[in-house]
């Protein structure tokens, strides 16, 4: 058949010369050609090895000297994102020993993304500084608020440095270089 088109064709001034032979089909190719792998195809014959839809002169992955699309790419052979397991196709956070995507790597309290403070970690699962010291640090003895950074051990408890101040009779508080003065008189 396609020695009788390019006689026809030839007759009319078209030059019809081959190509080369389609991988898929082994047919000669006339016309529009795909050039991918090493090799020529059809544009019709050139399709995802997975799902089979045509590939044509669109953008496609290399696998195993495999054509595949992207879709079919992604959900083979990307990673997956530990909040929600879809596939990961563009930035990516790598934290925790997980990955996730840019949008899904948040607080496990607020759902907020981490800004440039970062995050902190306890059992696995990264918090925001604000939930992290609320839920998990030591509270004060004297304010009852979560403590950050420097404190005082006494008394079996931990303080702010600015709330631990001497209470008692005036024979201490004359010797603590952060006392507050008590007077009963006060309390009246």
């Amino acid at each position: 058949m396609l020695g009788t088109l390019q006689k026809d064709m030839s007759k009319h001034g078209i030059n019809t010369i081959p190509k080369g032979d389609c991988a898929s089909c082994g047919k000669a190719i006339v016309g529009q050609v795909v050039i991918a792998l090493g090799k020529m195809w059809h544009p019709g014959h050139y399709v995802c090895c997975q799902c089979g839809e045509e590939l044509g002169h669109r953008n496609f992955f290399e696998r195993g000297g495999k054509a595949y699309c992207e879709n079919d790419y992604h959900d083979m052979f990307s990673p997956r994102c530990a909040y929600c397991n879809g596939p990961i196709k563009d930035r990516c956070v790598t934290a925790l020993g997980k990955t996730f995507h840019a949008e899904h790597f948040v607080c496990a309290e607020c759902g907020r993304q981490f800004g440039e403070e970062g995050f902190h970690e306890k059992n696995g699962q990264p918090y925001c500084k604000t939930d992290f010291f609320r839920m998990f640090a030591p509270k004060c003895n004297g304010c009852k608020n979560p403590i950050k950074m420097h404190f005082i051990t006494a008394l079996g408890t931990h303080w702010h440095p600015e709330c631990f101040i001497c209470q008692g009779n005036e024979y201490f508080i004359r010797r603590c270089p952060m006392h507050v003065i008590y007077s009963e008189e006060e309390e009246k």
